[in-house]
């Protein structure tokens, strides 16, 4: 007699949870693209800089690069170098409607020049004017009809170093070579070279009238009265660095200026710089709950909801609860007749299960016989002892027979009796079977 009452369920792989730590790793990849996705294309393209980050690591030296979201304490900075994308700062970039106009858009990003200044003045910088318009990045080509507009970029040297420092403007050969101030040795490569007058500057890179790089007079009260101005990014940008002594130029002169500290290229809106005294609040609010419910957060919330709904749906309304298939049940009449066998062997009662057995066996050769669908006088049982009368008369005879002897058997009947009444059974439906 079998015991189905212990029955264990086997360990199985959670495939559910699999799913949802797929689903919540694709979230977090999703997010973190859409955070640093157009920075990273920045920093990445011709007129990035990481390559110059790579250049400097590469040689011994201490480089990162800083996009803003947590504060910087300045007394470990060497120099901040602060490349400028924006030609009109303070002023919203207008969004390119054509391709065209996407290509010849001298704007990257929104930046400020009180910004740039308030951290020009708290700790060494570099500031790099800008030069070329997006079709450098996007493309990969530069000619000069990808070249930012001059008054441009003057306006924003003279926003950062005042008028006084002269103008800027960019020589008509297709490359120019200028001497170092520090090494004869050196020369520094450009195409399209863009220089400013420098009044006032002490030249490192090129001369007074032609200047690439100096260092210039600081005006404000800040505590650094002076600062360094890249006329051409294109000295030290992943474009420009492979041109000439442009890579050994960089390793040589920014080290010195930064001296034992780090050396962090600042691509940040934002002033991060902080004391090291200097307590940061961080108090928080509402507001910042609700930028998560915010873009692009939205839509991550939306996709997550929808996809919740479909779960739902999918398994408790469309398909029904989740079988477990270790309990080995089938549907419930076969369940029931599993459980009322069940208790029929613990009360002893073979002699009526046996005749359950019978009347079971009976329906399903009636319904292989008949179908599940064909409509029958009387019960199942009958029909097919009806069939079988017709075609075998003398097993039905005996079938028949067994039935009624079966039937008469007392309920409390052990198996070593009720066996022979399933052999000699088995056996007629067997003969019946091979004879149709």
């Amino acid at each position: 007699m079998s015991d189905t009452a212990n029955i264990a369920a086997t360990e199985r792989v959670r495939v559910d949870w699999i799913i949802f730590g797929i689903i919540g790793a694709l979230c977090i990849g999703i997010f973190l693209y859409v955070m640093a996705g157009r920075q990273y294309a920045l920093r990445d393209s011709s007129t990035g800089f990481d390559g110059l980050e790579l250049w400097l690591r590469d040689q011994g030296h201490t480089a990162q690069t800083f996009t803003g979201g947590w504060p910087l304490d300045r007394s470990t900075i060497g120099l901040l170098i602060q490349p400028i994308y924006d030609t009109q700062p303070g002023k919203d970039r207008a969004r390119a409607q054509t391709k065209d106009e996407l290509l010849l858009q001298p704007d990257e990003f929104d930046q400020t020049l009180d910004v740039i200044r308030d951290k020009a003045q708290s700790t060494p910088s570099l500031v790099i004017l800008p030069k070329w318009r997006s079709g450098l990045r996007l493309t990969g080509l530069g000619h000069p009809i990808l070249l930012s507009p001059e008054e441009g970029i003057e306006a924003v040297l003279h926003g950062i170093v005042g008028s006084n420092v002269g103008t800027i403007r960019s020589a008509r050969v297709p490359f120019t070579d200028f001497d170092v101030a520090s090494d004869d040795a050196l020369t520094a490569r450009l195409y399209a070279a863009q220089v400013f007058d420098g009044q006032g500057c002490e030249p490192r890179v090129g001369r007074r009238g032609a200047m690439v790089l100096g260092l210039c007079p600081l005006p404000g009260d800040g505590e650094q009265q002076n600062v360094h101005v890249l006329s051409d990014p294109d000295l030290m940008n992943n474009h420009g660095l492979v041109l000439g002594d442009n890579a050994r130029i960089a390793a040589r002169v920014l080290p010195e200026i930064a001296g034992e500290k780090r050396i962090i290229i600042d691509y940040s809106d934002r002033n991060w710089l902080t004391d090291p005294q200097q307590h940061v609040a961080r108090e928080r609010t509402w507001d910042d709950l609700k930028r998560l419910f915010e873009p692009p957060f939205l839509t991550l919330w939306i996709g997550a909801g929808l996809l919740l709904a479909l779960a739902v749906w999918r398994g408790g309304v469309r398909s029904g609860p989740v079988a477990d298939l270790s309990l080995g049940l089938g549907s419930g009449k076969r369940t029931a007749n599993r459980v009322r066998a069940r208790l029929m062997r613990m009360t002893d009662q073979d002699g009526a299960l046996l005749s359950d057995f019978i009347d079971t066996r009976l329906r399903a050769r009636a319904a292989s016989v008949f179908g599940t669908s064909h409509a029958l006088r009387g019960t199942p049982e009958d029909a097919y002892l009806n069939y079988i009368r017709t075609r075998k008369p003398d097993l039905t005879a005996k079938l028949e027979d067994l039935i009624a002897s079966i039937r008469a058997l007392p309920p409390h009947l052990g198996p070593e009796h009720a066996i022979p009444y399933v052999d000699q059974f088995e056996l007629i439906l067997e003969q019946l079977a091979d004879d149709a």
